[in-house]
């Protein structure tokens, strides 16, 4: 067991109920990995809530998400700010106007709809992985509206919605196209047609896809960013970092894809891969080097 005597440490002694967290705490082998996440902890402990490195004893890699998203936005030149422990995890200013982001890390689901682990050879079950992307959405809507009645967040304010799949067996690789955004847009498989004459791939295309299937049979949209109900939420980040990562250039897998009803100024996160959305068609646009 590693010292924990410092009160600044991100890690508490005790029981805990994330193998995760347990493993990278106890574990001898893990100093390096200790030591990135305590580099981390001294640069975010001043904007987290009371209850975060408790809450990282059973639910270790939502909270690493959250502290590694914010440092690195403090790293890019952010200044975050938190408001008491209800809405968003934090705010940034921008142009005169909030800029607030909320950090989730889905994990593989339960029941029927469980992502399985990876298995070499076995088929990347696409739709069971979008689900995992489009799951939060209702919930979050509701979060939003109940922070705008409460006026933690004003009507004029703009949303980020910060993604990390690392949870999702599969889902960061992602596959001829990113799953998040296969999940917030109607983009389903990459089809190619053939050229009967000259048996040449013509045209590749992907399919209209504007929901997917349950186990239960119940359709779920995936077309969220062409509905007005989730306008709200001006973009979404996406990253598959994790803890044992320890990546020496914060934010160099971050992707952003923009909603065309009410997107950010591209201008803000012009350091990150940018996916753009017009007229039926994405565009992508690399990051600043």
């Amino acid at each position: 067991m590693v010292s924990l005597s410092n009160k600044h440490s991100f890690f508490l002694p005790g029981e805990c109920k994330d193998p995760s967290y347990r493993n990278v705490r106890d574990n001898p082998d893990r100093p390096f990995v200790r030591a990135f996440l305590g580099s981390l902890w001294s640069r975010y402990y001043d904007l987290a809530d009371p209850n975060f490195r408790t809450s990282a004893k059973n639910d270790f890699h939502p909270r690493f998400w959250e502290m590694f998203l914010a440092v690195t936005l403090r790293e890019r030149g952010f200044e975050l700010n938190r408001v008491g422990d209800e809405g968003p995890e934090f705010y940034f200013m921008h142009n005169g106007r909030k800029i607030w982001v909320e950090a989730v890390a889905p994990g593989p689901g339960e029941g029927n709809d469980r992502v399985p682990d990876c298995r070499q050879g076995e088929t990347v079950p696409v739709e069971k992985i979008l689900l995992r992307f489009t799951n939060p959405l209702d919930k979050k809507k509701e979060n939003y509206n109940r922070a705008v009645e409460k006026k933690i967040i004003a009507p004029e304010d703009l949303y980020l919605l910060a993604i990390n799949s690392r949870g999702i067996p599969h889902a960061p690789f992602g596959n001829t196209l990113p799953f998040f955004v296969q999940a917030f847009l109607p983009f389903g498989p990459l089809t190619y047609e053939l050229d009967v004459i000259t048996k040449e791939i013509v045209d590749p295309y992907y399919q209209f896809r504007e929901s997917i299937e349950k186990q239960s049979g119940k359709a779920v949209p995936t077309t969220a960013f062409l509905n007005p109900e989730f306008s709200f939420i001006s973009a979404v980040l996406h990253s598959g970092v994790g803890c044992e990562d320890c990546p020496t250039i914060f934010g160099q897998d971050f992707i952003i894809l923009y909603n065309p009803t009410n997107p950010l100024d591209p201008s803000i996160f012009n350091w990150c891969q940018q996916i753009f959305y017009r007229d039926g068609y994405l565009e992508f646009i690399p990051e600043l080097k």
